[in-house]
């Protein structure tokens, strides 16, 4: 059976995209908040988590602690939006779910070794990075 790399974005275009070009040797499902992402995580062979989730109604963020709720003013709401992928994360790992993660963000170099270090198994996959790459990144290390 092919390995189940779930996508967890506020759109599909992550997830239309694998599933178009790499659907032929991974299987590909959509979560689009934390509740969805929780109830499938540990099922999975990996995550791809997207960083900016500005799409999502203000009710489906969680917050530094992992709680979502109303958010209240507009500017913490982008915050929360802007971070909301290393958010989940912190989440999962919080609940141990120790599943690999690509999260698919550009980053500054100290940021992205300090989320790595911290919140592992992880890999950070820039923008720029072309699907050849990524693929690699989610097969299994032999």
């Amino acid at each position: 059976m092919k390995p189940l790399w779930i996508v967890c974005e506020d759109g599909t275009e992550y997830l239309e995209r694998f599933a178009r070009f790499l659907g032929g040797e991974f299987r590909f499902a959509l979560a689009q908040d934390a509740g969805a992402l929780l109830a499938v995580a540990e099922g999975a062979d990996g995550l791809i988590l997207d960083l900016d989730f500005r799409l999502t109604p203000p009710h489906r963020l969680v917050d530094e602690q992992g709680v979502a709720h109303d958010v209240g003013p507009e500017e913490v709401r982008r915050r929360l939006a802007a971070t909301q992928g290393i958010l989940l994360l912190r989440l999962l790992r919080a609940r141990g779910v120790s599943v690999r993660v690509l999260l698919c963000a550009d980053l500054e170099a100290e940021q992205a070794s300090y989320l790595v270090q911290s919140l592992g198994p992880l890999e950070i996959v820039p923008s720029h990075e072309g699907l050849a790459r990524t693929a690699e990144r989610m097969r299994p290390a032999s």
